[in-house]
């Protein structure tokens, strides 16, 4: 095959084990973290990173489980036991999706734009136009190399959610550096994001505008 559909078929694969991640509810920069060693290369990771990357749900400073005193059949659950919470709210969902695509999109062009390919539903309401997922691809693409280097984070205080009828509508406000060999420019920009939530959350529609 050519050069160009090997990069293609990889960053697809990428792009589905990187929508299954999120679908779990765990940190993209896992995929991230893993992408930075080689295939005969073994990385474990230690609790705290466990529980930061979101592979767990075990607070990184609770002490281990002592295995010994763990009897072999376990005790029956009382009747009156509540049930365990089985999914998170889908405000939560869409903030972390949202901050997790603008704040990491500069770490890695090829994990941003696996991470894009991912997160966008084929057809998008892209800034006021009906915009296909290639385009959108290109779009990104042509701007990583505008500016490869790129820091982006999001003021806590912006956030603003809504969910009904499984999509979620996520806006706010983020401050942004970009550079490239030659020149700098930075300042801060407003984002809105809709989401339809479903087994993989998929974004149907963006706008934003840079403040002056």
């Amino acid at each position: 095959m050519s050069t160009q559909e090997a990069e293609a078929r990889v960053q697809f694969g990428t792009a589905a084990i990187i929508s299954y991640v999120i679908e779990m509810g765990v940190d993209p920069k896992l995929i991230e973290l893993a992408s930075t060693y080689g295939k005969r290369d073994l990385r474990y990771l230690s609790a705290g990173e466990m529980a930061e990357l979101r592979v767990t749900n075990v607070a990184a400073n609770q002490p281990p489980t002592d295995t010994s005193q763990v009897p072999t059949v376990p005790n029956p659950v009382p009747e009156s036991a509540p049930a365990p919470e089985a999914r998170q709210e889908p405000e939560s969902i869409a903030v972390a999706f949202v901050r997790d695509l603008i704040e990491h999109h500069g770490d890695n062009d090829d994990f941003a734009i696996a991470q894009a390919q991912a997160s966008y539903a084929p057809k998008v309401d892209y800034y006021g136009k009906p915009t296909s997922l290639r385009s959108i691809i290109q779009n990104k693409r042509n701007y990583y190399k505008q500016w490869p280097d790129r820091v982006s984070n999001v003021r806590d205080e912006s956030i603003a959610v809504t969910c009904a009828n499984d999509r979620c509508m996520v806006s706010g406000v983020y401050d942004w550096v970009v550079r490239s060999p030659s020149k700098q420019e930075k300042g801060s920009a407003n984002f809105s994001y809709t989401i339809s939530i479903g087994p993989y959350p998929k974004i149907i529609a963006e706008t934003g505008t840079i403040q002056r």
